[in-house]
C-alpha cells in the first residue's frame, strides 16, 4: 500500500471512527490528552494500515487504550523521577550545592517530560551525545539540538523561579546559556 492509498484509507477511518475513539478518551482523561492520544492513534494506523483487518474500530480502540497506558506510565515515572531528586536535596549538607539541586529539581519539575528527558540523560545518567541520541531514536545532531533548546528552557525556568546572579543556581542557569 502506498501512500496515497494509506492516506485515503486513514481518511476514511477517521470520519468514521474518530468520534467513538474519542469519546472512549475522554471517559478516561482529560480533553487535551484524549486529543494527543487520538492523534496518536491515527498516526499509528497510518504506519500500520496495511496491518489492520477492517473494520479496524476494535483496533482503533485497542491502540488507544495501550497509548493512553503509556502516557500514564510516562507520568508516573517523571513524578518517580522528581520525588528521588528531592530526596536527593533533602540529603545535601552543603548550602551551595542543595540550593543547586533544589533549585534544578524544582524548575526540571516545570519542564515538559520531553526536556526533562532530554536533560537528564545527560546530566543525571551520564550519556554521551551519541548514546542519548540512540535511547531516544534520534540522530545525535537532533538530541544535540533537543539538548540545546531543553537547557535554554531549563535556564529560563531558573531565571523564573527566581534563581539570577551570584547564587549557585544563578550560575547555573547562566552557563545553560553558554
Amino acid at each position: 500500500m502506498d501512500d496515497a492509498e494509506r492516506r485515503a484509507v486513514i481518511d476514511v477511518w477517521f470520519r468514521a471512527y474518530a468520534a467513538r475513539v474519542q469519546a472512549y478518551l475522554l471517559h478516561r482523561t482529560d480533553p487535551q490528552t484524549a486529543q494527543d492520544v487520538l492523534q496518536e492513534v491515527f498516526v499509528t494506523a497510518f504506519r500500520k494500515a496495511d496491518q489492520v483487518q477492517d473494520p479496524p474500530l476494535g483496533w482503533l480502540f485497542g491502540t488507544a487504550r495501550r497509548l493512553l497506558s503509556n502516557r500514564y506510565r510516562g507520568l508516573r515515572r517523571h513524578d518517580e523521577l522528581i520525588a528521588r531528586l528531592m530526596a536527593d536535596v533533602g540529603e545535601e549538607s552543603d548550602a551551595g550545592t542543595y540550593e543547586l539541586k533544589q533549585a534544578f529539581a524544582h524548575t526540571l519539575a516545570t519542564l515538559p517530560a520531553g526536556d526533562q528527558e532530554v536533560l537528564t540523560l545527560a546530566a543525571w545518567y551520564d550519556l554521551t551525545l551519541l548514546q542519548a541520541a540512540e535511547a531516544l531514536g534520534c540522530s545525535p545532531s537532533a538530541y544535540a539540538v533537543r539538548l540545546h533548546r531543553a537547557r535554554k528552557r531549563l535556564a529560563d525556568a531558573l531565571e523564573a523561579a527566581g534563581y539570577r546572579g551570584a547564587s549557585p543556581a544563578g550560575r547555573l542557569a547562566e552557563a545553560l546559556r553558554g
